[in-house]
């Protein structure tokens, strides 16, 4: 027989999920970066076989900022302070086939944060309109310790140990990108072969073509021509979208590195090859290389973290009216550094970089970064808010600086996937 009342639920308790540890939070931030010495990351794949062996998925890392921009210029009266509302993604596919084989094709939607230029400006319109730009497009290959990369993808050897709470535009605005390229970050095309044994990793990485195939081309110092610096000058040779082939640039860079729950060291050396005209055989060449170190400590289960790093830069420079003779030695040196506190759900950090350029006896200039943000994890590793105050500060001789100074108060809402 059916009873006549209904019978009342029993209450059942359900256990709430641990929050993630500060190690996979970390890991996530660390994946705006570079992810081709990490492992490659499984959850919200589409597709898989083999028992989960093989399997692809989507990437998607979504940043949604409002920026506040005050700058300070005694030479430039068209910079002005504004408040814009940023927004930039990373989408794209990653996975893993046939057990030896792993993949990552991402694109970019710029942010449109550029210091020199205003402040934050966005790059996307209303109707659809963006500024795009390939992230990471690689191939790995695994034959046991041995990794072999080849594609565009960052060097993890080139990324200094970094505050999380300051990459919520995930490293793309001037005030942590720049400072990051000054000391020889490489987020370019090339191939990479790396061994890794245990937390000890050794590796070679190789970029040949125009300089605008790696992020490298930015921290090599002066001017190589009347067209500018091997930065600047492919950009002012632009025909029909394509870069001045003339520039010619060859890097490679041996590294070492070891990593365990206590702490972190990477040691590069970036060699540069540069030919400024390929077409002409009455020019020499502009060689130099970029020494980098940098390290980190993790303390009370990784809830403390504490980074240090350094960079030394020497490369030749040319006579930009007679590119058959060198000039002055460029030498530049930076130094960096921070520390991150983990609180439950909330992150707190800071991060300094300090950089000087020494052109001639005459002409150098002082660059020094700093940020201090915090973190607020809504759904750890996936969701959080933030906010962060970035300062930029820049002298120079015997010129003053067409930007002084800048400040700039940044909330955000960063998704990673």
């Amino acid at each position: 027989f059916a009873p006549t009342q209904p019978v009342p639920e029993l209450p059942v308790e359900r256990a709430e999920a641990p929050a993630p540890a500060p190690a996979a939070t970390h890991a996530a931030v660390e994946r705006t970066l570079s992810t081709t010495t990490a492992p490659t990351y499984r959850p919200f794949a589409f597709w898989s076989d083999h028992g989960g062996r093989d399997f692809i998925k989507p990437v998607l890392q979504l940043s949604s900022l409002v920026v506040g921009y005050f700058p300070s210029s005694d030479t430039n009266d068209a910079l002005t302070a504004r408040v814009s509302t940023l927004a930039m993604t990373r989408f794209g596919l990653e996975g893993e086939l046939f057990g030896w084989i792993s993949f990552r094709s991402v694109f970019e939607r710029n942010l449109g944060f550029s210091l020199a230029r205003n402040g934050p400006v966005g790059t996307g319109v209303w109707e659809g309109t963006a500024s795009l730009s390939p992230r990471e497009n690689y191939v790995q290959l695994r034959f046991g310790d041995l990794r072999v990369t080849g594609g565009i993808f960052p060097d993890p050897a080139s990324i200094d140990y970094f505050s999380y709470n300051v990459l919520d535009a995930l490293g793309a605005d001037p005030y942590v990108r720049d400072s990051l390229l000054l000391t020889g970050f490489n987020q370019g095309q090339g191939v990479m072969v790396r061994y890794t044994a245990g937390g000890f990793g050794a590796g070679l990485s190789f970029t040949g073509g125009n300089p605008l195939t790696s992020s490298l081309s930015f921290g090599f110092g002066g001017d190589l021509s009347s067209a500018g610096t091997l930065y600047t000058a492919p950009y002012r040779q632009l025909s029909n979208g394509v870069p001045g082939s003339d520039i010619q640039m060859m890097v490679v860079t041996p590294s070492v590195m070891y990593e365990n729950d206590l702490f972190g060291v990477k040691l590069g050396l970036q060699y540069y090859l540069v030919d400024v005209n390929v077409t002409n055989d009455q020019d020499v060449s502009a060689n130099g290389f970029n020494a980098r170190l940098t390290s980190e400590v993790k303390l009370l289960d990784n809830h403390l973290r504490l980074f240090l790093s350094g960079s030394f830069r020497r490369n030749q420079q040319l006579v930009v009216t007679d590119v058959s003779k060198r000039g002055d030695t460029f030498e530049a040196f930076a130094v960096g550094g921070g520390a991150d506190v983990a609180v439950g759900d909330f992150g707190f950090g800071a991060q300094f970089y300090h950089h000087h350029s020494e052109f001639s006896d005459t002409s150098n200039a002082t660059n020094q970064y700093l940020n201090v943000g915090a973190t607020w994890w809504l759904e750890p590793p996936f969701l959080s808010v933030g906010l962060r105050w970035a300062r930029s500060m820049t002298e120079t001789e015997p010129n003053d600086p067409a930007l002084k100074a800048s400040d700039s108060l940044i909330l955000s809402m960063r998704l990673l996937l």
